[in-house]
């Protein structure tokens, strides 16, 4: 008996249809970028190679999946590299314009798209994307190639080509490679040994991944032998890829995948980061990161070779015997634009930048958010910026009376206002985003920053709340980019009050106002005096600030304010005093105010006096006065002051041009005819009086001489011809 088992299998055969689907759907969630400029960027024409039935599919689409004009453009476009089976893409940066320049540093960011996370028809993905950085004699044409036949599946068109299970020698797997170059790949599909069929690269290793290695060097690549019976039509050479820093990650999951490059000329290093954000909100990531520092001028050719110190830089990607919507999307060219961002908040209420060190404001503190923008290098403006800002929450933005929440201050001064109304919802992530565009370009002479500020007031929140950090985009023709506010956290409200027991004193002249009061929370808790300081502002002018804790204050009670205002620094009848508290976490009282008015004091006025012209004589004679000498006395003392006045003078000689003395001295004559000498070192009383009026009193001494008393001069014999001069000291004091 003979028995027959029948089974049936069933082929699903991948659909060119599914394909075009898939693309289509990474196309429709492609993050902003910018697009494919010709005048950037070459494709390469592949025609030429016999196993590349399509030529170069590296084509920039539309969000329907139609092909486009090569240029930039916005929103929602991306190169399509792959699509289908058999397939291969390049795009070359044109090294004219458009290079990595080995003297500076270098930002490459884009997004990458490897289809859905799995075919209608279940079939396998393959092979997967290169990000490529050479100096291939073959310029904007390079590609892995052996003769006509072009480097597709595991190649990836950037890795040599294993084809021939004769090969035995790494060299001449790199010599098929793309020459003088680094690449990282990004590979969906595990290819395993089998000699001569161009698929043994990872045959020690699982699972999708991304590595980076030297194409053309030979110590990329290891030969292994499959061996096998007599008739075993597969045994032979074949190679794995000595993958560098290999990781596993997932790729075709149906999402978009950040990736950034930064080229590092002082360390001649290539750092790479891998999904570090967020394809929908553009939230940072922690992604998968790594650096190959061991590059040496020789891989790209040798000094010689890079003289220009310029690279090309591209992708290529491919499709074996299964097929896979290979998209990526620019964010940075650094030729065109290299600029950076950053971020900062003011902490305007209490005068200091919030930082990791102090993360901390208070409930209602005034706050301005700073997003800086940076042009360093690159051949065009940095021009047509568009902000998409995330603004912190828990925070109110609350635009002036012209409508005005926020300004941009560039590097030559000047501003323009940032209105209310240019608040939006973002069409991607359906939140509110402030969007502004930038009146100005940013260039690499004179305008090469701008300062975005928003201003806004933390909410009065009743338990310490920590704001999130946020992530806002920077949009623009040449340049893309993220900027980043850190967390902060707002401080329950902890209201704290300040109250003088005096809003008007009154103080006599050369006496210091002493000011007391009251500090309390809200709350009732304890208040630290060592913990608060005093604010003072006299007359419009900030004096010193100090703790509750010194001077007068050192040994008072708890919240207990008390401390002096100097009487120097009291200038004016009427003084305006400003004060207030805040303590070590900002909590700030109102502002109160005193006015300090000092007291009626004594004030004179003299004019200009002098003497009558003599003859010589030999004898003593009294020398009268020139004319009325105004010696004015103003009495603004309170009313009712008993005490009285009392002017008295000094003088110490008269000389003439040639310092020779006058033979005689300043008298004061009384009136009774009493002479007394005031040409001494002691000062003489002339005049006293009493306040007997109300308000400001004033007495002209000099009108109450007669020609006979007051000041005059004794001569006590012959004085050189000549005018002689001297000087009058007053001293007016208030008798007690």
């Amino acid at each position: 008996m003979v028995l027959l088992n029948i089974s049936t299998t069933i082929s699903v055969s991948a659909s060119a249809t599914d394909a075009i689907n898939e693309k289509k759907a990474g196309l429709a969630d492609a993050p902003s970028n910018l697009g494919l400029d010709p005048n950037m960027f070459t494709a390469p024409d592949l025609s030429g190679y016999t196993n590349v039935k399509l030529g170069n599919r590296a084509e920039l689409e539309d969000e329907n999946g139609n092909s486009a004009e090569m240029k930039r453009g916005l929103p929602m476009k991306a190169i399509r590299m792959t699509q289908y089976k058999g397939e291969i893409g390049a795009i070359w940066s044109n090294l004219d314009n458009n290079y990595i320049d080995i003297t500076k540093r270098q930002t490459m960011s884009m997004w990458l798209y490897f289809g859905p996370s799995k075919h209608a028809d279940g079939s396998e993905f393959g092979d997967g994307m290169a990000f490529v950085v050479h100096k291939s004699r073959d310029k904007t044409d390079a590609i892995a190639h052996k003769g006509s036949t072009i480097g597709s599946g595991q190649s990836l068109g950037v890795w040599g080509l294993d084809n021939d299970k004769t090969v035995s020698k790494p060299d001449v797997i790199a010599a098929t490679a793309i020459q003088n170059s680094w690449a990282l790949e990004f590979d969906t599909y595990i290819n395993k040994a089998k000699p001569g069929g161009a698929s043994g690269f990872d045959d020690d290793r699982s699972g999708e991944h991304i590595a980076f290695g030297h194409p053309s060097e030979s110590a990329n690549y290891q030969d292994h032998y499959l061996s096998g019976g007599i008739f075993d039509t597969d045994k032979g050479n074949y190679f794995t890829m000595a993958h560098s820093d290999f990781q596993n990650v997932s790729l075709h999951d149906g999402k978009w995948h950040h990736l950034t490059i930064v080229w590092d000329p002082m360390l001649f290093q290539i750092h790479y980061n891998f999904n570090d954000k967020d394809p929908v909100t553009g939230a940072k990531q922690i992604g998968v990161t790594g650096v190959d520092n061991h590059i040496q001028s020789s891989e790209f050719g040798g000094p010689d070779n890079i003289a220009d110190k310029k690279l090309y830089w591209g992708f290529t990607a491919s499709t074996g015997d299964n097929y896979e919507p290979n998209l990526v999307a620019f964010e940075s060219i650094p030729s065109q634009v290299e600029g950076e961002t950053s971020a900062d908040i003011k902490d305007l209420s209490q005068n200091k930048t919030v930082d990791d060190d102090d993360n901390a404001v208070n409930s209602n503190d005034q706050l301005a958010f700073n997003y800086n923008l940076k042009y360093n290098t690159g051949n065009d403006d940095w021009k047509g910026i568009v902000t998409n800002l995330n603004l912190p929450t828990n925070v109110t933005y609350t635009p002036d009376a012209d409508n005005v929440i926020g300004k941009v201050t560039y590097a030559d001064g000047t501003t323009e206002p940032i209105k209310n109304s240019d608040f939006t919802i973002d069409e991607r992530t359906n939140k509110t985003v402030l969007r502004h565009t930038l009146g100005k370009s940013l260039t690499k002479d004179t305008l090469k920053t701008a300062t975005i500020t928003i201003y806004g007031v933390a909410n009065n929140v009743d338990s310490d709340t920590t704001v999130p950090a946020t992530r806002s985009r920077i949009d623009s023709a040449t340049l893309i980019k993220d900027v980043d506010m850190d967390s902060f956290v707002i401080k329950k409200s902890k209201p704290i009050n300040l109250t003088l027991d005096q809003n008007n004193i009154s103080v006599s002249p050369n006496k210091d106002a002493n000011i007391t009061g009251t500090v309390n929370y809200v709350d009732n808790s304890t208040v630290d005096n060592s913990d608060i300081t005093v604010y003072q502002k006299l007359n419009g002018k900030d004096l010193p600030s100090f703790k509750m804790n010194d001077a007068l204050n050192n040994n008072s009670a708890s919240g207990k304010l008390n401390f002096n205002v100097s009487a120097a620094d009291l200038t004016e009848d009427s003084n305006t005093l400003e004060v207030y508290v805040k303590d070590g976490n900002g909590n700030r009282s109102a502002t109160q105010t005193v006015t300090i008015a000092k007291k009626g004091g004594l004030t004179l006025k003299v004019e200009d006096y002098s003497f009558g012209s003599i003859n010589q004589f030999s004898q003593s004679m009294l020398i009268p006065r020139k004319g009325l000498w105004n010696i004015t006395v103003t009495d603004m003392r309170e009313d009712g002051t008993t005490s009285p006045w009392t002017l008295s003078a000094q003088n110490s000689g008269l000389y003439n041009d040639k310092n020779t003395r006058f033979n005689g001295n300043m008298i004061y004559r009384s009136a009774n005819g009493l002479e007394q000498n005031i040409s001494g070192n002691s000062f003489l009383p002339i005049a006293s009086g009493l306040k007997t009026q109300s308000g400001e009193q004033e007495t002209n001494i000099g009108k109450l001489w007669n020609d006979s008393e007051g000041l005059m001069l004794r001569s006590d014999g012959m004085s050189s011809e000549g005018a002689y001069s001297g000087k009058v000291n007053w001293t007016l004091s208030d008798t007690v």
